[in-house]
């Protein structure tokens, strides 16, 4: 009798950490964020995404996040922005004093055809610069777009200056958004329900940073 109750527990307890392995993400760390005793300062950095071109009544992608965390989120983005461009402005970020980044660019020098390596160079210039060079310690989540419908260099890229720089990577954040009529507003700009997806994707990435920034 006695093993069968040693053998229940020891199935219950098994079942129990089963159990919290396989609850969604979301799920066991909804309040990262909003746990803080003080709220991080959090910025969004980066082109017409992050303006949210193409989307009405707040629905755009940084408005959503930040509702979804229950922390402002100053949006630093730039209709246009190339990662050449963004990069003279770092300045306006490091001004901020943030805790967290979000930095999403690459999709105009995909457009205007920059060499790969020139993107590389100008994000990685970036990162050294909230990751190294700033006074306050700054996490970052860089977010991927695609470079190319067909061999996709962008993909290496971003995965490469993640992996030197240790910061969190969301990978291309318009997969299966892109292309589809009932995400986009037009032929590159998604819309409120496109701009939703993006929210749900990057917020496990950002919930897990705002982890790292617990005391």
């Amino acid at each position: 009798m006695k093993r069968w109750i040693v053998a229940l527990v020891v199935l219950v307890g098994i079942a129990g950490v089963a159990i919290v392995f396989l609850l969604p993400r979301n799920s066991m760390d909804d309040d990262a964020c909003t746990a803080l005793a003080e709220k991080p300062t959090v910025v969004a950095f980066g082109d017409s995404l992050v303006t949210g071109y193409g989307t009405t009544d707040k629905g755009d992608f940084v408005s959503v996040l930040s509702n979804k965390l229950g922390v402002p989120i100053i949006n630093l983005g730039r209709s246009g922005e190339t990662t050449a461009s963004a990069h003279t402005r770092i300045t306006d970020v490091v001004q901020e004093r943030p805790d967290i980044v979000i930095i999403l660019l690459g999709g105009n020098d995909a457009l205007q055809r920059i060499p790969v390596g020139k993107t590389k160079e100008n994000l990685d210039a970036i990162l050294t610069t909230l990751t190294q060079v700033s006074s306050v310690k700054t996490n970052v989540v860089l977010v991927g777009v695609l470079g190319s419908p067909i061999n996709d260099p962008y993909k290496t890229m971003f995965e490469d200056l993640a992996k030197k720089h240790d910061v969190e990577y969301v990978p291309n954040v318009l997969s299966g958004i892109f292309g589809r009529q009932e995400f986009m507003s037009d032929q590159v700009h998604p819309n409120n329900a496109g701009h939703a997806k993006m929210a749900e994707r990057i917020y496990p990435y950002v919930v897990d940073t705002c982890k790292q920034v617990l005391p």
